[in-house]
């Protein structure tokens, strides 16, 4: 008995950090994905500068976004409920980073609305989804602090995203703070793909 049981210990301490580097990555990933919600807002006076409409319509970027989430967010996410998580997740950072990518590169509110609509679909879809995911990659025992991570970068992105905003208008303008959330993105998406189980 007492071999046995040694024998089927002996996997855990080589998953542990595995688990906690997957944890990691669903809350960075969280942090990069809710923070492109709310970021534009401290880029609302330089977009609407530079895009020559007024920051009341630029505004409607805002909540176009937000109608959006609100609209399809429940309906998606009960489609997509299926779907396998990794490649779930992975679509959804590569999605965030082709929208971002077309914001950074938008001449007009037009390209611009489309740059907010597309990953408005998505992120309840990952937030529906994530901190459960979260959970079930940590195990019984340690799901409550796994998912208290995953809301750690939901929430960092809450209080953080509008006043890194506003610093990454004045220090990178608006278009490079698009280009480095397309860029993190990618990076994610990687990362999901090969470290996710």
């Amino acid at each position: 008995m007492q071999p046995s049981t040694v024998a089927h210990a002996a996997p855990a301490p080589a998953t542990a950090p595995r688990t906690g580097l997957q944890i990691l990555i669903m809350t960075v990933a969280a942090f990069i994905i809710v923070t492109t919600e709310f970021l534009i807002v401290g880029l609302l006076p330089a977009l609407a500068r530079d895009l020559n409409i007024s920051i009341a319509l630029a505004g409607q970027l805002v909540t176009l976004f937000a109608f959006t989430v609100m609209l399809f967010g429940p309906l998606l996410t009960a489609r997509l409920a299926h779907v396998e998580r990794k490649r779930l997740f992975t679509v959804i950072l590569l999605v965030f980073a082709a929208s971002n990518v077309l914001a950074a590169t938008a001449g007009n509110i037009w390209v611009m609305a489309l740059a907010r609509f597309i990953p408005a679909l998505g992120l309840p879809v990952f937030w529906g989804t994530a901190s459960e995911t979260a959970g079930q990659l940590a195990g019984p025992g340690n799901a409550g602090k796994a998912v208290s991570k995953v809301y750690m970068g939901i929430s960092a992105a809450l209080v953080f995203g509008v006043p890194l905003g506003t610093v990454a208008a004045d220090t990178l303008g608006w278009r490079g703070t698009f280009w480095v959330l397309a860029a993190l993105s990618l990076i994610i998406a990687a990362l999901m793909h090969l470290a996710m189980p």
